[in-house]
């Protein structure tokens, strides 16, 4: 059973990789080519879905999708990492997993739209529109900003201390390959870093201007911000350690040693 499960979960990474692998690849190509464009995870289903035999694999990474967003509940159900924690990290934890995996479900719900030619929202900017109509909305804006701000500290933490490693080192790989793919990994990281602090800074001006599309959009719109602020240089850059964390994540979901209980 251990078995089935632990293949359902590195299917679910593998596709995780492979969103990010084609977010980056494509703004980072949009950058370069000087287009200033930046695509999104929405995005990146919807340019599989407009490729030749794009539906069936839009069903794969669709069901991929759902596959890591169920890899996630079961992270916060089970916290099989964090043995030996104290209860105030595992809860931490817990919901940072119990969050990751609500996101996921809501990209699985956009490919299954797509699937089924329905259509449906590309942003966030409905659901924090909505949210921020009410007096007390700006205050969950204001916490979600927080813990997007400690995700992205977390995320630099796990580039530099070199916490993920273990995830690749295996002994099927040689030295150079190891070598590659833990720098991928700490480019990978720092990208995911940058964006999602800069998600936090969105969010955060969001609730203080009560304009819920300052933080709609999601990775695109940290992006397109980037781009703004730094440039297509530098959107290039942190596009590109995006791919590396799509090829890390993609190297990892062979290799790595699964938590399963």
């Amino acid at each position: 059973m251990s078995s089935k499960k632990e293949t359902f979960a590195k299917f679910g990474i593998f596709t995780k990789g492979a969103v990010y692998l084609l977010v980056g690849g494509l703004t980072a190509y949009s950058a370069f080519q000087s287009d200033g464009g930046a695509t999104g995870s929405n995005d990146a289903l919807q340019y599989i879905s407009s490729q030749p035999f794009g539906q069936i694999i839009l069903g794969l990474m669709t069901l991929g999708i759902f596959a890591f967003a169920a890899w996630r509940v079961y992270l916060a159900i089970k916290n099989p990492e964090g043995r030996g924690e104290s209860d105030k990290k595992s809860t931490v934890r817990r919901i940072a997993y119990a969050v990751s995996a609500l996101g996921y479900s809501t990209l699985g719900i956009y490919g299954v739209n797509l699937l089924l030619n329905v259509g449906g929202s590309s942003g966030g900017g409905s659901w924090l529109g909505s949210l921020m109509q009410n007096d007390w909305g700006k205050y969950v804006v204001v916490f979600i900003a927080l813990c997007l701000a400690g995700k992205a500290i977390y995320e630099f933490y796990r580039a530099f201390s070199g916490k993920f490693k273990d995830k690749v080192q295996n002994a099927e790989l040689d030295r150079k390959a190891q070598e590659f793919l833990v720098k991928a990994g700490k480019w990978g990281f720092t990208a995911r870093g940058v964006v999602i602090g800069v998600l936090a800074f969105l969010f955060a001006k969001a609730a203080m201007s009560s304009n819920a599309s300052k933080a709609a959009g999601g990775t695109k719109n940290a992006l397109q911000f980037i781009s703004q602020e730094g440039g297509t240089i530098v959107m290039g850059i942190v596009a590109a350690g995006l791919t590396l964390y799509g090829v890390y994540l993609l190297a990892s979901s062979r290799y790595r040693n699964m938590p399963i209980q």
